[in-house]
C-alpha cells in the first residue's frame, strides 16, 4: 500500500476527540468520535465511502457551540463489517441503537451528508421522540430522476503516489468538489483514507430505499443543504427544491453557491453558518 504523508489537522482532529466503540446486537463494534462539551448534540453522518473525516472541515467550528457525535457507520473508517448486507431500515435501527447506548438520556439532532442522509432519514421512524430535527447534506433521494455515478478512475490499480493522488483528485472533480483549487493534498489525503477504509458499497445498502415517501413520514423540522452545482442532482438544483417543496412545503432549502456535492468541505464557514442558523 502507498504510503500517504502525515497530516497534521487530521490528527489533531483524532486527538481532540473522544472515541468509543459500542458493540452491536450483530457483535459488529461501531466507532463513535465526540467533540464538544456543550449545546445541541449534533449526530453527524458521512456519506458513502466516507468517515468522521466528511466532516473535517467543520467539527472545529462547530464543537464550539454543538455536541458533536459522528459514527464510522458499520462497514466504513475504523468500524467493522457487518456480518450480512443490511437493509437500510436494518442499517438505520442498528444506528439507533447504539445511539441509544451512546445517549441514553439524551435527545439529538441528525445531519447526514448523502448516503448519511438517506441513513438519518431511515433513522427517524426508530428514534422517535429521541430526534429533534433533520438535517440533510447533498440529498439526492428526491424520486424524479436515477442516481447515476459518474465513471471513476481506480485508486487501487496505481504504482506510485503520484498516480495515486491522479486518480483521486479527478474522482474528487467528477463527483465531489466543483472548484478545482478546492481539490488540495488534504482533499486527497481524507478521500484516500476513506476509500480505502471501505468495506461494503454504499449503494448497496441505499438500494432498498423507499425515499423521499419516508420523509412525508417525519413529523420534525428538516432542513436541506445542497451546493448549486452538485453533480448527483440530475435535474439541477431547481428542479431538486422544487420536487422537495411539492412534496414537504414545510421544508427548508438552503444553497451555498459555485459549491458541489461535498459543500460542507468545499465551503466549510458558509455551511456552518447555515448550521448555526438552523440550531440557534
Amino acid at each position: 500500500m502507498i504510503e500517504l504523508d502525515y497530516n497534521q489537522k487530521i490528527q489533531s482532529l483524532k486527538d481532540a476527540s473522544s472515541q468509543v466503540f459500542i458493540k452491536t446486537n450483530e457483535n459488529t463494534e461501531i466507532s463513535f468520535r465526540q467533540w464538544g462539551e456543550v449545546g445541541p448534540i449534533l449526530v453527524m453522518l458521512h456519506g458513502g465511502y466516507g468517515s468522521w473525516m466528511h466532516w473535517l472541515n467543520n467539527i472545529y467550528e462547530l464543537s464550539k457551540k454543538f455536541r458533536i457525535v459522528v459514527p464510522d457507520m458499520p462497514g466504513f473508517g475504523e468500524s467493522e463489517l457487518l456480518p450480512y448486507l443490511p437493509t437500510l431500515d436494518q442499517y438505520a435501527q442498528i444506528l439507533v441503537d447504539a445511539l441509544d447506548e451512546l445517549l441514553p438520556d439524551e435527545q439529538y439532532n441528525i445531519v447526514g451528508f448523502s448516503f448519511g442522509s438517506a441513513i438519518g432519514s431511515h433513522m427517524m421512524k426508530f428514534a422517535r421522540e429521541k430526534v429533534l430535527r433533520l438535517t440533510l447534506v447533498g440529498y439526492n433521494r428526491t424520486g424524479n430522476m436515477p442516481f447515476k455515478r459518474p465513471k471513476m478512475k481506480s485508486w487501487r490499480d496505481v504504482n506510485s503516489k503520484e498516480e495515486l493522488f491522479e486518480a483521486q483528485r479527478f474522482n474528487l472533480s467528477v463527483m465531489m468538489l466543483h472548484k478545482d483549487e478546492k481539490i488540495d493534498d488534504l482533499a486527497i489525503t481524507v478521500q484516500t483514507l476513506n476509500t480505502r477504509g471501505g468495506k461494503v458499497r454504499s449503494l448497496d445498502i441505499v438500494a432498498t430505499h423507499d425515499l423521499p415517501a419516508r420523509l412525508l413520514g417525519v413529523d420534525k423540522p428538516i432542513d436541506i443543504i445542497w451546493g448549486e452545482f452538485d453533480v448527483t442532482l440530475i435535474n439541477g438544483i431547481g428542479n431538486a427544491k422544487d420536487r422537495m417543496k411539492e412534496l414537504i412545503p414545510e421544508v427548508n432549502c438552503h444553497v451555498i453557491d459555485n459549491t458541489g456535492h461535498w459543500v460542507q468541505f468545499e465551503e466549510p464557514e458558509e455551511f456552518n453558518k447555515i448550521i448555526y442558523d438552523i440550531y440557534k
